[in-house]
């Protein structure tokens, strides 16, 4: 979890590229349109409200979210992922910026009106900076809005800005040889709930390293360790990689941190395996009596056309 709040902020502080690259392409564009113009803004207005959906939607807080949607409907020919979620808000942080800048930089025909405008006998002068200094209030708006919920989530409780990675200490390095062999990339004791309180103060949560395989394995362990306000997040990006271990250095003592990582280790080691083989055996007659229904419920309807006499 961590690892994935701290990929969110680095993300969106990203999207600054393909924006101003899009806002240059559209403000190129928008002055080279002549007579096309107003087709052109027309096109610009179009795209502007789903570019920024598409963004909103596939960065910052709501990017899990999104995903997790996704991943619900079961029916898609391919498995989204945060990385191509990333690219989705790219492209749509492209098209956010050229539409915002086709809309407001002139073409050749708003510049001979700005030409008459400014002629003798005119009013006054036309303030060259207003769409620049518009353009700017709209990406400065778009960054604090993404960068403040970025923020707002690394600094709640077990954020990515309050804790710390402690998995590289010479004290646990037992731990991180017998935690190393296993088929998994997330191990939690005590998540916490949306209010930020952690919870389930009996189990350790294990998540596996494969994409796409949405299985958790509950490991039981005592809960006295709970009592010593003991809580941590274990991530890494694959097997052959070492184990990340945030903890939050300003309510855990080191000391319980320690005594808790080399009771459970032992637990886990000797547990996990068998459990994600009964875990995944289990999914997989889930997936079968699923795809078994809904050959049923094909079926049924395939017999239900034209059955009835005209």
């Amino acid at each position: 979890m961590i690892r994935q709040e701290a990929a969110m902020f680095f993300g969106s502080l990203l999207l600054w590229v393909p924006l101003l690259l899009g806002a240059g392409v559209g403000r190129w564009r928008r002055k080279r349109a002549g007579d096309n113009a107003p087709s052109a803004r027309l096109w610009a207005i179009v795209n502007l409200p789903g570019a920024l959906v598409l963004l909103l939607a596939c960065n910052g807080v709501m990017a899990p979210r999104t995903l997790a949607w996704f991943r619900s409907l079961g029916a898609l020919p391919f498995a989204p992922t945060p990385g191509m979620l990333q690219g989705v808000a790219m492209f749509a942080a492209f098209v956010l910026g050229y539409s915002i800048a086709s809309m407001m930089w002139s073409g050749p025909a708003q510049d001979a009106s700005t030409a008459s405008t400014n002629a003798p006998g005119t009013t006054g002068p036309v303030n060259k900076h207003s769409s620049m200094k518009v353009f700017a209030v709209i990406c400065a708006t778009i960054a604090l809005s993404s960068g403040t919920g970025v923020v707002s989530q690394g600094l709640r409780k077990g954020g990515f800005l309050t804790t710390s990675d402690v998995g590289g200490f010479p004290e646990l390095a037992q731990v991180q040889e017998q935690l190393r062999p296993l088929e998994a990339c997330s191990i939690t004791y005590r998540r916490r709930d949306k209010r930020g309180q952690r919870q389930h103060p009996n189990s350790v949560f294990i998540e596996t390293c494969s994409v796409g395989e949405y299985i958790i394995v509950l490991i039981d362990v005592p809960g006295t360790w709970a009592d010593k306000g003991v809580g941590f997040e274990m991530s890494r990006g694959s097997m052959s990689e070492p184990w990340e271990i945030q903890v939050e250095k300003a309510e855990v003592p080191f000391p319980d941190l320690e005594k808790a990582l080399e009771h459970f280790a032992p637990l886990i080691a000797a547990q996990y395996p068998e459990k994600l083989r009964e875990r995944r055996a289990s999914a997989s007659e889930m997936e079968r009596h699923l795809d078994e229904q809904q050959r049923l419920e094909q079926e049924r309807k395939a017999r239900a056309k034209g059955s009835y006499p005209r």
